[in-house]
């Protein structure tokens, strides 16, 4: 082989050095699929999905970048759900209190419902999450692929079809963490399980907001799939920081309530489920990267594929 022919020097994609145009045995390179024979770019400087072996720093790392760039974005998220997490999300043993009430009102008609009151509750309390979520990882998504703010008709319009399955799913996993305060009281159990239950309870409600953030992410970009995918992906996921952001969903709140009040809480609340959801989104991007490569870019073009259900 002659040194000035036949090499190859990658840039972006094989380039042929020397050869000859007019070689009738047709050796001259096709530079016409360039595209498709391009190196596809690697996650290493991607805003939103963390490097494998970063580990947990690698995803605080992403997180806080994502929320300091969408910013003016994740406070509009959070002013729509401020509305239901003040006002219509109670406390569910509040319906338990209006049951006599409501009897007296209509009759033993009154005490039938009362299921019908829980029900309502559950749907209308996995609201805000809903409503946190799904406007993180639009604006999240979409800022780190196209590098600026989608604004709030984009948004809406990226996640608008799959707000109805991700709302069910997140109004059936509330049943448990809101349903089990209910049914477990120191009243029932005595006063001496006052601690151990309020820990329990905690964690219960952690683990399940946890697997809530992957499994909301997988209804909204992967569409199809459910409780299954998100179980898989938890598995090579960094869970450090969900579990950290999960925690904060479910203690921050009750104390900025016994100390400053009801609408204190609510700011906590929401500031909380916002970084819950960015956190659950980083998590999310990180395990799909185990799987193959992955960029803003490509879970943007999920994100955005017309829907087919």
């Amino acid at each position: 082989m002659d040194q000035g022919e036949d090499r190859f020097t990658m840039v972006e994609g094989p380039v042929v050095t020397a050869a000859d145009p007019w070689d009738p045995e047709s050796r001259t390179a096709d530079l016409s699929r360039a595209a498709e024979l391009a190196v596809p770019a690697t996650d290493e400087a991607d805003p939103l999905v963390p490097p494998l072996r970063s580990g947990l720093p690698g995803l605080l790392t992403h997180t806080r970048g994502a929320v300091r760039r969408c910013l003016a974005g994740l406070l509009g998220a959070g002013l729509v759900a401020a509305l239901p997490m003040h006002f219509f999300v109670g406390r569910v043993d509040d319906t338990v209190i209006a049951a006599p009430a409501l009897s007296d009102l209509l009759g033993g008609f009154g005490l039938l419902l009362l299921p019908l009151m829980w029900l309502a509750y559950f749907t209308v309390s996995a609201l805000p999450l809903v409503i946190c979520l799904a406007g993180a990882t639009a604006v999240a998504v979409a800022e780190a692929a196209t590098g600026s703010l989608p604004s709030p008709r984009a948004a809406a319009r990226l996640v608008a079809y799959r707000l109805r399955p991700l709302w069910l799913w997140f109004a059936a996993f509330g049943v448990v963490t809101q349903a089990l305060p209910l049914l477990l009281t120191t009243d029932r159990l005595g006063p001496a399980v006052a601690a151990p239950l309020a820990a329990g309870l905690a964690l219960i409600s952690t683990a399940v907001l946890t697997f809530l953030g992957m499994l909301g992410c997988v209804v909204l970009i992967e569409r199809d799939r459910g409780p299954r995918r998100a179980a898989h992906l938890c598995s090579p996921a960094t869970l450090g920081g969900p579990v950290l952001a999960s925690l904060a969903v479910t203690v921050l709140p009750r104390l900025a309530e016994a100390a400053w009040g009801a609408i204190a809480s609510t700011v906590v609340a929401v500031v909380s489920v916002l970084l819950w959801a960015i956190t659950a989104m980083v998590a999310y991007a990180q395990a799909r990267r185990a799987e193959g490569p992955v960029t803003s870019a490509s879970l943007f073009a999920e994100l955005s594929r017309p829907e087919l259900d």
